[in-house]
């Protein structure tokens, strides 16, 4: 039987805050945008947007870390229009278990969510963050990206194996929504998932 696990976000990153510190943190935010100017401006979005990549990348290496530990394909999918991603345990029902009255093996790896398969998610994105990226911007073979999630299906997904590999490579860019249509440089962040091991690489973007 699988050891099934929560689905909070908060299990994406390691470590925590105290309240005091929460709220001298609170303090000292509020007092930068108190202040206001563009710089301290930008560089709160960059701290955002780096809080974007982190929640994708947990997000992808959870979905990593139960292919393995379930031995079946993990699925997630990206919806570009609300800011989230979901991750669909595809394992066929019942837990994966064969012994389970709910497992169908024609179901197991179908690329689609069935009876009894579990759901996990909504993750969802910081406030006034979206999947975006600025035109002009290049992938590491020095094509230019057409879309924020480079993953194919509509949904664009991406599926794990359980030997930690994905069925193919892609690159997904976060943002703030407010330079995203403004198409700005310098707040956007990139993740590359390789497709061999599964891996999720952040990296700047590059532009032509």
């Amino acid at each position: 039987m699988k050891n099934r696990r929560s689905t909070k976000v908060s299990e994406l990153k390691n470590g925590g805050f105290t309240l005091v510190e929460m709220m001298i943190g609170v303090s000292i935010l509020g007092l930068m945008l108190a202040i206001g100017t563009p710089p301290v401006i930008q560089f709160l979005r960059h701290i955002q947007s780096s809080d974007s990549a982190q929640i994708v990348s947990g997000v992808l290496r959870k979905a990593r870390s139960g292919a393995i530990q379930d031995k079946n394909e993990y699925i997630v999918f990206f919806d570009l229009a609300n800011s989230q991603m979901t991750i669909l345990d595809d394992d066929g029902g019942g837990m994966g278990n064969p012994a389970n009255a709910a497992f169908n093996p024609v179901n197991r790896g179908n690329g689609r969510q069935d009876n009894d398969e579990r759901v996990l998610g909504p993750y969802q994105l910081p406030n006034g963050q979206v999947f975006g990226f600025v035109g002009g911007t290049i992938d590491p073979n020095g094509n230019y990206i057409t879309k924020p999630v480079t993953f194919s299906g509509s949904p664009p997904q991406v599926v794990f194996f359980p030997n930690g590999s994905t069925n193919e490579e892609g690159l997904v860019f976060v943002m703030p929504e407010i330079e995203f249509r403004e198409q700005k440089k310098g707040t956007d962040k990139m993740m590359i998932v390789r497709r061999s091991t599964g891996s999720v690489v952040l990296h700047d973007p590059t532009y032509y």
